[in-house]
């Protein structure tokens, strides 16, 4: 009886160790698996991020297009009010036309 004791008692560590085995297995494929999930979400994140610097870098770029373009808008017109009165008048409702329209259409895109 003592014997079938120790060999049900054998049996019984030996299922249980082999059930810790498993769970531990299991428990390593999870933790492998949500360190796969955290890298492609980072990688992921980290490209939306590149994209987006991106984005703004050429909007940035745009912006600073249309001020320099108006920076030499103004120019023209100072320089054409030196001139001439007259001269700027009949000039300043063409150039003013062309540049109110580039502003409109630059600001349909922001």
């Amino acid at each position: 009886m003592k014997g079938e004791f120790e060999k049900t008692a054998e049996h019984i560590k030996s299922q249980a160790e082999h059930t810790e085995r498993q769970i531990k297995q299991q428990f390593e494929k999870l933790h492998q698996f949500l360190r796969d999930e955290e890298e492609a979400t980072i990688t992921a994140l980290r490209e939306e991020e590149e994209q987006k610097k991106q984005m703004m870098k050429e909007k940035l770029e745009e912006m600073n297009r249309h001020i320099s373009a108006l920076s030499h808008t103004i120019k023209d017109m100072e320089e054409m009010m030196k001139a001439s009165d007259v001269c700027f008048l009949k000039e300043f409702p063409v150039s003013m036309e062309r540049r109110v329209i580039c502003w409109c259409l630059w600001s349909l895109c922001f």
